[in-house]
């Protein structure tokens, strides 16, 4: 991990590797389905970890200031209906029909674009050194930097 790393570079990649498998996804369910379902099950893998990282790391610590609870509990909310969506994409799979994933797209590309621009670097901002370094330390043990 590098040492000038920001909680939004860190989460940055993270957003730009699960848009990836997204976009590759997208294009590989035209074609392979049995792949697509495959490829699908890391995006999911990918999302729950991200979800952990921010609900169990990140809020916990900025929690423990003076943490903005609606903007907390709007991106819970987020992340409820991303886990809603991935789960009818499954049954879908299951059922060998060919799932639409542009809302799920569009869904997390509107929650990601709201962390990148406004979440995290508020929280570069706003947080104190311990608190970031400790956030980026624990996000460094869950997320390949």
């Amino acid at each position: 991990m590098e040492m000038n790393q920001t909680i939004k570079s860190i989460m940055l990649q993270e957003h730009g590797k699960i848009r990836s498998l997204l976009k590759e996804t997208e294009i590989i369910i035209e074609k392979d389905l049995e792949k697509a379902c495959e490829m699908f099950e890391n995006i999911k893998w990918n999302i729950e970890k991200h979800f952990f990282v921010e609900e169990k790391i990140i809020f916990s610590i900025y929690n423990s200031g003076d943490g903005d609870m609606e903007t907390q509990n709007n991106l819970l909310k987020d992340h409820k209906d991303i886990m809603f969506l991935i789960k009818t994409i499954e049954e879908n799979f299951s059922k060998e029909i060919k799932p639409k994933i542009l809302k799920l797209i569009e869904t997390i590309t509107a929650h990601a674009n709201f962390e990148d621009q406004v979440f995290y670097p508020r929280l570069d901002e706003e947080l104190d050194e311990e608190k970031k370094n400790l956030i980026i330390s624990r996000c460094s043990e869950l997320i390949k930097c």
